[in-house]
């Protein structure tokens, strides 16, 4: 029981996020996430293209 009391005390000193900072990480992470995902297209398409060539 103690321990559920001091986790409700933990939750009560945290400084959640507002809604407008969630929302710029959340764009600033899908932003990050798709010129990851084009790049590893490219290199793979590339790549793949140039063994193509090889064989």
């Amino acid at each position: 029981m103690q321990s559920l009391r001091n986790s409700r005390a933990e939750l009560a000193r945290v400084t959640w996020p507002t809604r407008e900072e969630v929302l710029q990480s959340t764009q600033a992470t899908l932003v990050f996430v798709i010129i990851t995902a084009l790049f590893l297209l490219f290199a793979d398409t590339t790549l793949g293209n140039l063994i193509g060539l090889l064989t």
